[in-house]
């Protein structure tokens, strides 16, 4: 098997060994991460006996992209292992609504993990467990593939520079902060101006499930990212009930070491809360959850719950959803509905890995609405 490239010691071993003067190898990392290519024959500022050279020696993806799904808001992507595993990559495309449907910004929602071991009731990724974490180059080769994707898809823009990825979400497979050493150390190419991605801090959100000792270590490494919390419950109870994790990270435990990670970053929290009928958007639940929010640095995302193939539950209706809202709001909570981008191709929140979750028999009937 061939060395990846995006390590930057494989790199600077094979410049020592072939004596490359040091602009030379920033003519490779600026073809990787500037123009966005992910194969050494398009690297155009190199010459063709070092594209060759690097190419006997170097991958640049350390994922294969398998099948690609599209639709006008989203970009569902199978990525294959060097094991023989799948992950799921998704790109979401936010058009303008006042600008004659411009392209506002694109989001990545990216995997970390194969598999996830949190198993979260109301999740398809859960129900297949965990594999293995992924390795820092299988995180950026999901962002180098997106790039190069949008490149093809849509050229230069008018001032002829590259679209690309704007905001990294660690949203797909997998528990980020029990990946903890490789998120960290992709995270630290997409800031990087030099030799990585140039990625805004505010662009790059860390989505957990409630890893108190993940949370810690944020503070103690001073991550300069967006962190938002799978809170999806206001009491300790019905959080254990959809999310199994909360039996060893309860939600008094959680929500003082949150306490502690806006005292030391002054970041605000995102808590995610998903919508799911008559199960967590009862009215009294978001008198509870206000309740609980009150006077904490706090925006909280309503998630309409994505239907799953294997999961016997609903999607709570829009009026339910928007009563929900009134009641935080005007208990001075900050909230948002969230979009369902990528339903169309059962890539929205909750839904990676639905397609073979969907093959299997289902053990008990779903229910009627």
């Amino acid at each position: 098997m061939k060395f990846s490239i995006l390590d930057p010691n494989n790199l600077q071993n094979f410049a020592k060994e072939h004596k490359l003067q040091p602009f030379r190898v920033k003519q490779i990392v600026q073809e990787i991460y500037d123009n966005q290519n992910v194969d050494f024959e398009s690297m155009t500022t190199i010459s063709k006996d070092l594209r060759q050279e690097l190419g006997k020696e170097f991958e640049i993806l350390s994922l294969t992209p398998e099948t690609i799904l599209e639709s006008e808001d989203n970009v569902k992507i199978w990525f294959k292992t060097h094991d023989n595993f799948t992950i799921e990559a998704v790109i979401l495309f936010h058009w303008s609504k006042h600008e004659d449907e411009k392209l506002n910004r694109i989001t990545l929602c990216v995997s970390s993990q194969i598999g996830c071991p949190v198993n979260c009731v109301f999740c398809v990724t859960g129900q297949l467990g965990i594999k293995r974490d992924l390795t820092r180059e299988e995180i950026i080769s999901q962002l180098l593939f997106a790039n190069n994707f949008i490149k093809k898809k849509f050229g230069k823009k008018d001032d002829q520079t590259l679209r690309a990825v704007r905001n990294v979400v660690f949203m797909g497979m997998g528990e980020p902060l029990l990946n903890y050493q490789n998120v960290k150390r992709s995270i630290e190419i997409m800031l990087a101006q030099q030799g990585g991605f140039s990625l805004s801090k505010r662009h790059i959100t860390i989505s957990t499930a409630g890893i108190i000792p993940g949370i810690e270590q944020l503070i103690k490494d001073d991550i300069p990212v967006k962190l938002a919390i799978s809170l999806h419950a206001p009491n300790q109870t019905l959080r254990q009930e959809l999310m199994p994790i909360a039996k060893t990270y309860t939600l008094d435990k959680l929500m003082s070491t949150i306490d502690k990670y806006v005292k030391a970053s002054d970041n605000r929290i995102f808590y995610e809360y998903i919508m799911i009928k008559n199960k967590t958007d009862k009215p009294e639940l978001a008198y509870e959850l206000a309740e609980l929010l009150q006077g904490r640095l706090a925006h909280v995302n309503l998630i309409p719950y994505n239907t799953n193939p294997a999961i016997s539950l609903l999607e709570s209706d829009e009026k339910t959803i928007r009563k929900f809202k009134e009641i935080l709001e005007n208990k001075g909570i900050t909230v948002t509905i969230r979009d369902s981008l990528g339903r169309d191709l059962k890539s929205a929140c909750g839904q990676l890995w639905y397609e073979k979750i969907a093959t299997r028999p289902h053990p008990y009937p779903r229910p009627h609405p």
